[in-house]
C-alpha cells in the first residue's frame, strides 16, 4: 500500500550569481543555510524561504517563478 501525502514537495532553483554575491557575505541561520525573504518583481513577497549554500532557493512544488521574476533577495528577520 502506498501512502500519499498531501504535502508539496520542494524544488530548487538555481540563483543568478548577483544574488549568490549578496547572500555569501550574509549570515547563516544554521549549518549550510540561510531563510530568506524573495521580492518578486510582481510585488509579491515569498516570506521564510531557505537557500542553500548561498545559491540554491528551496521552493514549495506549487511556486512557479524564474530567477529573471526575482527583485530581490534578503535575508528574513525573525
Amino acid at each position: 500500500m502506498v501512502n500519499k501525502t498531501t504535502s508539496m514537495q520542494p524544488h530548487t532553483l538555481k540563483l543568478p550569481d548577483i544574488f549568490v554575491n549578496i547572500l555569501i557575505n550574509l549570515t547563516e541561520n544554521g549549518m549550510g543555510y540561510q531563510v530568506v525573504k524573495v521580492i518578486l518583481k510582481s510585488g509579491r513577497v515569498l516570506h521564510q524561504q531557505k537557500v542553500l549554500n548561498s545559491s540554491i532557493l528551496m521552493l514549495e512544488e506549487s511556486e512557479s517563478i524564474t530567477e529573471k521574476d526575482i527583485e530581490k533577495i534578503e535575508l528574513e528577520i525573525r
